[in-house]
């Protein structure tokens, strides 16, 4: 394990091109600034702290909480944040929810596909220390196939490419479940659950444990080291989760940070033409709402300091960024994910 103690790592994997990164000239806050906002800013309706409900009958929704009651297929869980393009126009489909403790004896997701590709995720809360265990073990179906997940992990499901049944086989310590989609809108069709390829292990390829530990070169590194000195930075940060190493998967950043705070910017306003979405998820179990810290995201100009946890929606071609972190009281993850399969940016 490596732990960053400055934000040019975790800066550097939010822009994740390096090469262009480094042509990219820093702005003090401030500088092309529409002010502070409050919530009420122009771009403040890109930035979601909630669940919008699902679009389904009462008494539809009830004879499914009925049926999970009946199989036992569920554990205790906040659904914390959602978002597509209901919420803001042309959002792709994202998903969280915390699952909190206990097991569950039936399945919780029935086996389907898609006709766009998705990414699912399980992310534990054990420490800086061991952050890759997931303190848990979760049942998944992939193609047939049957994983046993213990760590965190990202999985790309490929459009047409049948998945779950999921089983909550034990759930230790709290873990943050979520899925994503290469679409605006979430849509499935039901396909017929077969076990006789439960031990192949044809899609393993599909899941990720891990980061690309190329995607930083030294020399960027090295500037952005000399950059957490300039800004007094004591972030101290991990990268967890991406898709560099699955093939055709989209782009997607996990990092956590742990602690910290910092007194510059550390990561240039830029825009690309595809669109992305910024996750702040704070992990404090008896509130999962607040972010546990305060991060400054500027978005078209306007500065807006996050406080809670959050999903922002950043439009295709509108600037965003910088970003610093003023203060990590509590471990943060956070992540950012784009509609893209390779990570570009505009000047």
């Amino acid at each position: 394990m490596r732990t960053y103690r400055n934000p040019g790592l975790v800066g550097l994997v939010l822009l994740a091109a390096v090469a262009v990164c480094t042509t990219l000239t820093l702005k003090p806050a401030g500088v092309a600034a529409q002010g502070e906002k409050d919530g009420t800013g122009k771009y403040s309706k890109y930035i979601f702290y909630d669940v919008k409900p699902l679009d389904i009958p009462p008494e539809t929704l009830e004879k499914i909480k009925e049926e999970q009651r009946v199989q036992q297929s569920m554990v205790p869980s906040t659904h914390l944040l959602n978002l597509d393009t209901t919420r803001a126009e042309g959002a792709p489909y994202m998903d969280f929810h915390w699952l909190w403790e206990g097991s569950a004896k039936g399945y919780a997701e029935q086996e389907h596909i898609h006709d766009f590709d998705e990414f699912i995720g399980f992310i534990g809360v054990k420490g800086q220390k061991d952050f890759r265990n997931l303190g848990a073990e979760i049942e998944v179906w992939l193609g047939g196939e049957k994983y046993l997940i213990n760590k965190c992990c990202l999985i790309y499901v490929p459009k047409g490419l049948r998945h779950c049944p999921i089983r909550f086989t034990r759930i230790d310590s709290p873990v943050l479940f979520f899925t994503g989609g290469m679409t605006t809108k979430y849509s499935r069709t039901a396909t017929e659950f077969k076990t006789d390829k439960a031990e192949e292990r044809n899609n393993a390829k599909y899941i990720s444990y891990g980061v690309n530990p190329e995607k930083v070169a030294p020399e960027t590194l090295k500037k952005w080291a000399e950059l957490g000195k300039k800004n007094q930075s004591t972030v101290e940060g991990d990268r967890l989760l991406d898709l560099d190493s699955v093939e055709g998967a989209p782009y997607i950043d996990f990092v956590y940070l742990w602690k910290g705070s910092e007194k510059g910017p550390n990561h240039p306003e830029h825009s690309h033409d595809w669109g992305e979405v910024f996750g702040f998820i704070g992990t404090r179990r008896e509130d999962p709402r607040d972010l546990g810290g305060e991060i400054e995201f500027w978005l078209g100009g306007e500065k807006y300091l996050i406080t809670k946890s959050s999903l922002v929606w950043v439009p295709p071609n509108l600037k965003h960024c910088p970003i610093q972190f003023n203060r990590i009281d509590h471990p943060i993850i956070l992540f950012t994910m784009g509609m893209t399969r390779k990570y570009t940016i505009q000047k």
